[in-house]
């Protein structure tokens, strides 16, 4: 059924093979959209019981290029039932693939619990009406809850052989967001200090951008006077940075030796020794995400989207291409597709009333996911026993 491309990869800092003492849950996710609401899930089910560990699989699709995923192809039966025999996993969320697949029909000889999520369930279109319906029924026997896109789906499943009490109507599923936290008294002092000030926070700005970043923000001053440019350079040396900074006579701080802005500082050097994006992203009306104009290293959209940031960023969005575009469409984000745009757009977009229709529509998106992962959690932990 399957042969598992080996990966570097490591399920929460436990090294593949070994069996926590805690549960295990298996996803397997059939698109990418599905991938990132399994690790939006799991991530949530660990906040939650930090005893759960998982490991995340999908079926050989060119997108996937996470390494925190395991591919797992119908073509080799053993491979498949070495993965299952080695995790011996406690649940199954199996979302957004067929069950028609050889490995889910491999499930139930495992006996492990399934809760189905948008499962495709359309059987063996090329045999006879009476041995898709007969396939179905045995396939579906293994699955505790289903949770359906449709009723039309839901329906199908009951005609099946599953209960209308082990379903329900879950609806697209789209990932949403757990945004990191922060300092609440800090970021209400740090507010006060800028007293309105347009702010921009460059998030994860690699090399190759810095110069592109530092030369926008001088042409956007020109329509938002007095702005703030929040900047963080990963791996970069911040002597270096403030140099650089400094040739292009702007009044620099840093948050490793001022601590914070003052009035009359332009830009605000971020520590990258201490994970504060939470922090900034809150503080600033517009988000870049670095990255987007060079290595399409880029950071997930839906953490600035969760805490009230509009978000800008240019075309190469890499890993995370799929939330980029969901964003976009709904009129979340501004994309810019060339560098002598960007100062043009900036400007205009550090309007108040421009940031606050973008950073309004993100929130839309990020909300609009999270009833359906919610509702997933519910269900995985009281099937894991936890919860009533």
């Amino acid at each position: 059924m399957s042969s598992l491309i080996k990966r570097d990869v490591q399920i929460l800092g436990m090294s593949i093979g070994f069996r926590s003492k805690g549960p295990i849950i298996w996803a397997h996710a059939g698109s990418q959209i599905a991938i990132d609401a399994m690790r939006d899930v799991v991530s949530r089910i660990r906040l939650i019981e930090s005893s759960v560990t998982y490991v995340l699989t999908a079926p050989l699709m060119a997108e996937v290029q996470e390494n925190d995923i395991k591919i797992l192809q119908d073509s080799e039966a053993q491979s498949s039932i070495d993965f299952l025999t080695k995790y011996s996993p406690d649940l199954c969320l199996w979302t957004d693939e067929s069950i028609s697949s050889p490995l889910f029909l491999l499930i139930k000889r495992f006996s492990i619990p399934v809760v189905l999520v948008n499962a495709k369930i359309g059987m063996l279109p090329s045999r006879s009406w009476i041995w898709r319906k007969t396939a179905a029924r045995q396939a579906v026997r293994s699955v505790s809850f289903a949770l359906a896109k449709t009723a039309e789906d839901a329906s199908n499943l009951r005609s099946f052989g599953l209960s209308r009490k082990s379903m329900a109507v879950l609806g697209p599923l789209n990932a949403g967001i757990v945004p990191p936290n922060c300092d609440d008294t800090e970021r209400d002092h740090i507010a006060q200090v800028l007293m309105s000030r347009p702010t921009w926070f460059a998030q994860g700005v690699p090399e190759q951008e810095h110069e592109l970043v530092l030369e926008t923000f001088i042409l956007a001053q020109r329509s938002a006077h007095r702005m703030l440019l929040i900047l963080d350079t990963p791996n970069a040396d911040p002597n270096e940075i403030k140099a650089l900074c400094e040739t292009y006579k702007l009044n620099v701080s840093t948050r490793f030796e001022e601590g914070e802005p003052d009035a009359s500082t332009q830009v605000f050097l971020t520590d990258d020794k201490v994970f504060e994006d939470g922090l900034w992203y809150r503080l600033a009306a517009l988000s870049y995400m670095g990255g987007s104009f060079s290595d399409g290293n880029v950071s997930n959209p839906m953490i600035p989207a969760a805490l009230g940031s509009a978000i800008i960023h240019g075309p190469v969005l890499g890993a995370f291409s799929n939330s980029y575009i969901r964003l976009r469409l709904k009129g979340a984000t501004r994309q810019i597709d060339s560098k002598a745009m960007f100062a043009q757009v900036m400007g205009k977009l550090m309007a108040p009333d421009e940031c606050a229709e973008l950073a309004s529509n993100g929130w839309g998106v990020v909300s609009e996911g999270a009833g359906a992962i919610d509702q997933i959690v519910e269900v995985s932990l009281q099937k894991l026993g936890f919860g009533d």
